[in-house]
């Protein structure tokens, strides 16, 4: 997705190195996506996530990891499918999903408000 500088959604891109100070080490509730730019699905989901950061901008750190380049951490999280959805708070996952789905959807099934 290509934004002018100033509207781009504030999606983090997280990898092997600095997972723990984005996600787990989080100062603020995180929305991880493990997804792959060979998932269809995935690449449905990219303006919904992208959407979803904009909304929960300075509540919520919004976070993607791509499964191709960063094996290991999705095998950590149980990843077996992709998009996969997790709601980190205090390093612990409280929240998850799996699939395609609409925003709204998305934010019920991670418990988010």
């Amino acid at each position: 997705m290509n934004y002018p500088p100033k509207t781009r959604p504030p999606v983090l891109d997280a990898n092997e190195e600095n997972f723990h100070g984005l996600v787990t080490r989080s100062p603020l509730p995180v929305v991880l996506e493990f997804w792959s730019p060979e998932c269809s699905f995935c690449m449905k989901m990219a303006k919904i996530v992208d959407a979803l950061a904009m909304e929960m901008s300075g509540r919520y750190r919004v976070v993607k990891m791509n499964v191709l380049e960063n094996p290991h951490t999705p095998s950590n999280f149980g990843v077996t499918g992709i998009p996969a959805f997790f709601r980190i708070e205090g390093g612990k996952v409280v929240g998850r999903a799996e699939g395609a789905m609409s925003k709204g959807r998305l934010k019920k099934a991670l418990g988010i408000l």
